[in-house]
């Protein structure tokens, strides 16, 4: 019995915490974000102080679902949280909500948003605000993504570009790999682990929760360069596919 209240209470909690999410989205998009940008003119500070906002929310977020005891997590490496360095951070995908766990931790990192956000009327005063990157067309997305890092950014990415499916083997894109070597960023590599029972993996509806509360794990890494996972001694395509697997070992062994 006790176990049955403890799951009905978690469906209710997650309910109510998505509940919560999606109202507080709405009131910063209609209300906030249109202030922000109002009021505060210079876009350099704009973007950072929105940024922090989301940063700050999403922190706000977790610490409902730590508090309602819908889950548990622990992030670790939080002194390699380095907030920009020409860096891409990279991370594997387990959840639906990494990427809060991510923005939470880096506030400031540029995020790749839908297209389809940036024609949202209720979106538009949040992405013009963060100034986030739009995946839109493939060549100019490229080309913001590398000039963003090589100014100084980091870059927030998933390099398997969806969740993975539970049971199924890791298969990164060369999307962050072809990023790192034509930028000549840093690498920082992110892993996430949604320990049994797995919560929120793709193809679970949000309402089907585990029968004991789930618990997930952030493991941040220290910043590398390129040449500390490749030689720089082939061509670029070749660089980036070398790069792409040797990524994907170090992902692989560290979350066996």
């Amino acid at each position: 019995m006790a176990s049955m209240l403890n799951r009905v209470w978690r469906v209710f909690t997650t309910g109510m915490a998505f509940t919560l999410f999606g109202l507080g989205g709405l009131v910063l998009g209609i209300i906030v974000f249109p202030l922000i940008f109002l009021f505060i003119r210079s876009p350099g500070t704009r973007q950072r102080f929105a940024r922090r906002l989301i940063g700050n929310a999403f922190k706000l977020f977790l610490f409902i679902l730590s508090g309602t005891r819908t889950l548990s997590y622990e992030i670790t490496g939080i002194e390699n949280a380095i907030a920009n360095n020409n860096q891409i951070i990279v991370a594997n995908h387990p959840t639906l909500i990494d990427v809060i766990f991510l923005v939470s931790v880096f506030p400031q990192a540029d995020c790749v948003i839908k297209e389809a956000i940036t024609r949202n009327p209720f979106m538009r005063s949040v992405v013009a605000s963060t100034n986030y990157i739009s995946s839109g067309t493939t060549s100019v997305f490229l080309k913001t993504c590398v000039s963003r890092l090589q100014s100084g950014a980091s870059l927030l990415l998933f390099p398997e570009g969806t969740r993975t499916v539970p049971g199924q083997a890791l298969d990164f894109k060369l999307g962050a790999a072809s990023l790192a070597v034509k930028a000549g960023s840093r690498i920082l590599p992110v892993t996430i682990q949604s320990t049994q029972p797995r919560f929120l993996a793709k193809k679970q509806p949000w309402y089907r929760v585990p029968p004991e509360k789930p618990f997930i794990s952030l493991q941040i890494y220290p910043s590398q360069p390129v040449e500390s996972f490749v030689h720089i001694d082939h061509d670029r395509r070749g660089i980036t596919r070398e790069l792409n697997r040797k990524l994907l070992n170090f992902f692989n062994d560290r979350l066996s």
